[in-house]
């Protein structure tokens, strides 16, 4: 006989109360995945190839640009220097213009040999031509005639023209200074600024004062110790090295 107060000898049963047929302390079923999306088509994989040792790796290729070596320029200008040598009978214009173009194309490094001492004029084109060839006129009726620059360097370099007819016997002058133009390397073509100062005639022994005075620019295409190629709007002049000295007049010896 159970006493009043005391916990009965076993555990009280559970009841438990259905809705709808469940339990209301069942586990609640876990929440629905969200609806896939459909997958996108994929890519076949590519099979990665096999190394194969006997197989021999071939680099890349890469553009290289030709740079003209000192080797051919050097050839070149040699040439030029022996063609225009040779007098207008034997000479070839067709290649000296084929190679007043690969000099200038070749972008040869600047010599500074070629702006210093006197240099005349050899070969020319264009408007220069006529020169040469007033030159020669003059030449077969009274001697040599000859026309060049000498140049002394500093800052300004000292320009000097000049040309002399009938064997030496009239010589006229111009002379002023000369400036490079600004450039990003020195390697030709290199240009350059001329202001001409003053100019004049010396024959029979005495000079006269001329009125030539103004700027003036040209371009060294080519240059060395043998042989230099001048641009200007003139046309084209070839120069080598001369033996040409200023005369002094009488009064002035």
């Amino acid at each position: 006989m159970a006493c009043a107060g005391l916990a009965p000898s076993r555990a009280p049963r559970v009841v438990t109360r259905r809705e709808g047929g469940a339990s209301a302390f069942a586990r609640p079923s876990p929440p629905s995945p969200p609806p896939s999306r459909p997958l996108a088509a994929k890519t076949p994989w590519r099979t990665a190839p096999r190394h194969d040792p006997t197989r021999r790796r071939i680099p890349a290729a890469r553009i290289v640009v030709p740079r003209a070596s000192a080797e051919p320029v050097t050839s070149l200008a040699a040439e030029l220097a022996s063609l225009v040598a040779r007098g207008s009978d034997t000479r070839d214009d067709a290649r000296v213009r084929a190679i007043v173009d690969e000099l200038e194309r070749a972008r040869a490094p600047a010599d500074p040999r070629a702006l210093t001492g006197a240099y005349e004029v050899a070969w020319s084109e264009g408007t220069m031509a006529w020169r040469a060839l007033v030159a020669r006129g003059v030449s077969a009726i009274a001697g040599r005639s000859r026309a060049g620059q000498w140049f002394t360097p500093g800052a300004p370099g000292r320009a000097l023209n000049f040309a002399e007819l009938f064997d030496g016997r009239v010589t006229i002058t111009a002379e002023g200074t000369f400036r490079p133009k600004p450039t990003e390397d020195a390697r030709h073509p290199i240009g350059f600024d001329v202001q001409i100062e003053r100019g004049d005639a010396l024959a029979f022994g005495r000079r006269w004062t001329l009125p030539i005075e103004g700027p003036g620019e040209f371009q060294m295409l080519y240059g060395d110790a043998n042989v230099r190629v001048f641009r200007s709007s003139g046309g084209v002049a070839v120069q080598v090295p001369s033996d040409w000295q200023r005369p002094a007049a009488e009064d002035e010896e």
